[in-house]
């Protein structure tokens, strides 16, 4: 019975071995692009906090849409960051690996 279920759940485990392989990859390149771009991110963040509280450059401090742009710009500037989106799917990869050695083992 075991034989069985290894003859059945091998071709599950070969796409899994390949599709953890290649998202690993993917993930790591991609992050060091994704942290460009939240330091972008965060520097427009920046500078809109700084044109909300002093009104420099444009002269007239306290816009809502300023504000709203700023803390915006921080959130999707953490998102984009080494700690938010490529660390939630290097997690969720871990459990695929986990999930892929545990049908392995049956």
């Amino acid at each position: 019975m075991r034989i069985f279920f290894k003859i059945i759940l091998f071709p599950i485990s070969l796409i899994l071995t390949i599709f953890v392989a290649v998202s690993t990859f993917l993930v790591e390149r991609v992050a060091g692009l994704l942290n460009i771009v939240a330091g972008i991110l965060l520097f427009g963040a920046i500078a809109c906090f700084i044109e909300y509280f002093t009104g420099w450059p444009f002269g007239s401090p306290g816009s809502t849409y300023t504000l709203t742009a700023a803390i915006c710009g921080v959130a999707f500037a953490f998102l984009l960051s080494p700690y938010g989106l490529p660390t939630a799917s290097i997690w969720v990869l871990d459990k695929l690996d986990t999930l892929n050695e545990a049908i392995k083992d049956i």
